[in-house]
């Protein structure tokens, strides 16, 4: 498609068991005026062949196949071919309502939004149970500087890069790609909304987030608090740079010192997993310096992209 409205990025990475239901949730949306970028990030299972079978009998689609890189990478190969004035992301092995498109479209185009956001449920079981999130914020045009503060803190808006929709301009424009990390949405959503000229906010659920063991959260260790640390360090010398960071600085402090603590529980949760001690006081003292660096009045930023001054180290390496 030559001048689709919308790009839809999806990228691809071993869901053979979801990917159907995924793309048959964005071929029956209301909203028809879409290419959808099928990223086949090197899976080794059956994923890519179900995509193709997609392109095949829908014109919109159409399937990528690079490298394994990982999200981030996948992401950003999709940004840089996407054609569409406003482009969402999609994983894979989530799904969404028939009006999700026509959703955010709208409230981008009847606000004059660069962005848009709406409610998402969490599907559980195959779909058979379906819980909302309700901690989120209600349907409303929010000021650039007031949604920002709320993504930072955490607070009714959410950082994932999933239930929004952005003007693909604010991505190109200004340089800005998914950083390889986890994380990766924190460290991206926030600078993003920095130059967006206002959020409009959708009450709808209409994303589906599947939820299935092994997620980030539920398995932290000190590579991934590194990330999570890293990732606020990115959003604070972003905004620093552009000169604003005082209009976050109770933001950015307040997330942080939740990080710190929720850190301590993840470091003694790690060390003892592993049944392994060594290094456990190190990693609580370079959680609460790096808490003390990212917060610092002191601060300076960075040149290039940021990275961590010090890192946390992994239990149980011999």
């Amino acid at each position: 498609m030559s001048n689709p409205e919308i790009s839809v990025i999806v990228p691809i990475y071993n869901v053979e068991k979801y990917i159907g239901k995924c793309l048959e949730s964005i071929k029956n949306q209301t909203f028809t005026d879409f290419e959808v970028l099928l990223i086949d990030d090197g899976s080794p299972d059956g994923s890519a062949d179900i995509a193709r079978s997609y392109c095949e009998k829908d014109k919109r689609f159409c399937l990528y196949s690079k490298k394994n890189g990982g999200l981030s990478d996948a992401r950003n190969y999709g940004i840089e071919r996407a054609k569409g004035e406003f482009v969402v992301f999609i994983d894979s092995d989530d799904y969404i309502h028939k009006d999700y498109l026509n959703v955010l479209y709208h409230e981008c185009a009847d606000n004059g939004a660069d962005m848009a956001y709406c409610r998402f449920s969490y599907s559980l079981f195959g779909g058979k149970i379906i819980i909302p999130m309700i901690f989120a914020a209600g349907k409303e045009v929010m000021r650039t500087q007031d949604a920002l503060n709320l993504m930072i803190r955490d607070n009714f808006l959410q950082s994932y890069a999933w239930n929004k929709m952005y003007r693909l301009s604010l991505f190109k424009d200004n340089n800005i790609r998914y950083p390889k990390m986890y994380f990766e949405d924190i460290a991206t959503s926030a600078r993003v909304l920095y130059h967006a000229n206002k959020l409009a906010i959708s009450n709808r659920y209409v994303y589906y987030y599947v939820v299935r063991s092994g997620s980030i959260m539920t398995t932290m260790n000190s590579r991934k608090i590194n990330d999570l640390l890293r990732s606020l360090l990115i959003t604070r010398d972003h905004i620093q740079r552009n000169g604003l960071y005082e209009h976050y600085r109770k933001s950015i402090r307040g997330v942080a010192i939740k990080m710190h603590f929720v850190n301590i529980y993840s470091i003694l949760r790690e060390h003892i997993a592993h049944f392994d001690f060594h290094g456990m006081g190190y990693n609580f003292r370079t959680n609460r310096e790096l808490y003390k660096y990212i917060t610092s009045d002191d601060y300076k930023p960075s040149d290039e992209f940021p990275d961590l001054p010090v890192k946390l180290m992994q239990p149980g390496k011999k």
